[in-house]
């Protein structure tokens, strides 16, 4: 079997979209150069994504000095071998340009929610790139374990149920990791 070709971050950008039969956005990321195709998200997860978004949302509204926004699904640049589309980013307000179709560069925080088809391959090479490119903070969810891994340049912590999450980037913000799973 020959090797797929890899793509450069400029190449994926300028290829067109793909539809499925029912004229569907195809959705897939660019990891490491790497076209990966992702299925739709399950229910439950994007419940969780939501969550986590509303629950940034709050934060943010009531501290506006800090001049940062949400945002759910954006795609992002990372680098030159990879384009991701983060669950949940955290982005400087002065990085975000109506005129752009994506983030240049890794979001300040990037929140990815794991999927049954993410790989662990993947997902750390997604960390990894994410924090290479900017990142201050990558937040990996797991909806089964119903945990957080907190990925920083220097350190990894896990928190769980009722342990507090925790940012740098938004000073007093603190929520139980318990929060973003309750989806009632």
């Amino acid at each position: 079997m020959p090797a797929t070709a890899l793509l450069t971050s400029e190449q994926y950008l300028a290829l067109p979209d793909e539809f499925d039969k029912s004229g569907n956005r195809v959705k897939d990321e660019l990891i490491g150069g790497e076209v990966v195709r992702m299925p739709p998200a399950s229910r439950i997860h994007d419940l969780i994504k939501n969550r986590i978004n509303r629950i940034l949302i709050r934060y943010i509204d009531a501290n506006p000095q800090l001049r940062v926004d949400t945002l759910v699904e954006i795609g992002a640049e990372v680098s030159k071998v990879d384009v991701f589309i983060p669950d949940v980013s955290v982005v400087s307000k002065r990085r975000l340009s109506a005129k752009d179709r994506i983030l240049h560069g890794a979001p300040e925080i990037a929140i990815e929610v794991a999927s049954p088809t993410d790989t662990a391959k993947h997902l750390k090479s997604k960390v990894d790139a994410y924090l290479a490119g900017g990142s201050q903070t990558v937040w990996v969810v797991y909806p089964d374990a119903k945990s957080v891994m907190v990925h920083t340049y220097n350190s990894v912590r896990e928190l769980k149920a009722n342990q507090k999450i925790e940012d740098p980037l938004l000073p007093g913000f603190s929520t139980p990791v318990s929060a973003f799973f309750k989806l009632t």
